[in-house]
């Protein structure tokens, strides 16, 4: 957003919603958060959705920069939990690896995960809001028509991909 605003960049990806700033959003998706489990867990074995308590109690292995992580704990926090967290990571592969080999679960953004990594499950959950990534601009600046153009393949793209989601979220 710093390049957004002093014109670096004419448009980027954020998460919703952004801070103030002379800047204009449009949501593009939402991305469900969900439990990644190694595969022989008692939880992912389970007909029913983990609740915060029982996600809370687990080692967890987690990013240690992401503004959807803060809010995630923040909602852990606001209902009276604290969640167990052993280890972080920003790369995707080394906290779904970590999973896999038993070292604990995490709790991440679904487009984070790689699909079909054996030895991990994959549990939907309802107690925790969704990742809002959208697009941002500078609302004093001309977009070009190529920027429009880019906003516009983005809502097309992120639609399919989002439809996507819904179908391996409610599949989990």
């Amino acid at each position: 957003l710093e390049l957004v605003e002093r014109g670096e960049l004419d448009l980027c990806f954020v998460m919703l919603p952004i801070g103030e700033g002379p800047f204009e959003t449009l949501e593009l998706m939402s991305d469900p958060h969900v439990l990644v489990l190694p595969a022989d867990s008692p939880l992912a074995r389970r007909r029913r959705t983990p609740t915060l308590r029982e996600v809370a109690a687990l080692p967890l292995i987690g990013f240690r920069q992401c503004r959807s992580l803060h809010q995630v704990e923040t909602r852990f926090r606001d209902a009276g939990l604290e969640p167990r967290v052993v280890f972080r990571s920003d790369d995707n592969g080394t906290i779904q690896g970590l999973v896999a080999a038993g070292m604990g679960a995490a709790l991440v953004p679904l487009l984070s995960v790689e699909p079909g990594q054996e030895g991990v499950a994959v549990l939907g959950l309802a107690d925790i809001p969704p990742r809002l990534i959208g697009v941002a601009w500078h609302r004093d600046r001309y977009r070009s028509p190529a920027a429009r153009a880019f906003v516009e393949r983005a809502q097309s793209v992120c639609a399919l991909i989002e439809g996507e989601l819904t179908t391996a979220a409610a599949a989990a």
